[in-house]
């Protein structure tokens, strides 16, 4: 058997080689792959997050539209004044079926002629959408004649699975007036005349006048 020392540069050249043969080995079945990996762990993420965002515009368009089919319409019968304990009696009724943290803060009522108005500013948060939905149509249908004027909602936290929205917290504020008639009313106490209205002004209420009637 032909025996032969390597040379010194022959040694080098072999030890190159096989560095070089383990960085292709590393490159190819251990940085490539986990390139790959990352890559699509990035994609997923991206899309999880892209649904999230799509989901929470949807949900954004559709409370925007409940607000507006809300806002800004008189229902109710107008009741004589004080009618205020029984406002208060179908309020609760309507939160504590839908919301938590309710925070309630009325005005005093002022007199107009003979129409009364309450002010009340409600802050509340809700587990849902489907529940501020709620909280909103059963003021908007409420008995006692009411006038939705005011609302803003803001998210709360989020969480995603898969891509699907899972859950979604909602606070939200609100501002109602309630109205009512001094007409057949047996006292008049509490009430601070007011005809120069900062909130509706006359022009306003003509165009509301269907809701003192």
């Amino acid at each position: 058997m032909l025996k032969r020392e390597f040379t010194m540069k022959e040694k080098i050249l072999i030890l190159v080689a096989a560095v070089l043969a383990l960085g292709l080995l590393y490159y190819n079945f251990v940085y490539k792959f986990f390139q790959n990996q990352m890559a699509l762990y990035d994609t997923a993420a991206l899309e999880d997050e892209l649904m999230v965002e799509q989901s929470k515009a949807m949900r954004i368009s559709q409370m925007q539209q409940i607000i507006e089919e809300s806002v800004g319409k008189v229902k109710g019968d107008l009741s004589v004044y004080n009618n205020q304990s029984s406002e208060i009696i179908e309020m609760g009724t309507i939160f504590d079926e839908d919301t938590q943290n309710v925070s309630v803060n009325w005005s005093d009522p002022v007199l107009n002629g003979t129409i009364v108005r309450r002010d009340v500013n409600i802050t509340f948060h809700t587990a849902s959408y489907e529940n501020f939905k709620n909280v909103l149509r059963k003021m908007s249908e409420m008995k006692y004649r009411c006038l939705i004027r005011n609302v803003t909602v803001s998210d709360g936290d989020s969480r995603a699975s898969n891509g699907l929205q899972m859950s979604s917290d909602i606070n939200a504020s609100i501002s109602v007036t309630f109205f009512e008639t001094t007409e057949g009313a047996t006292s008049l106490a509490g009430l601070t005349i007011d005809n120069a209205d900062t909130d509706l002004s006359d022009s306003e209420l003509a165009q509301r006048a269907h809701a003192y009637e």
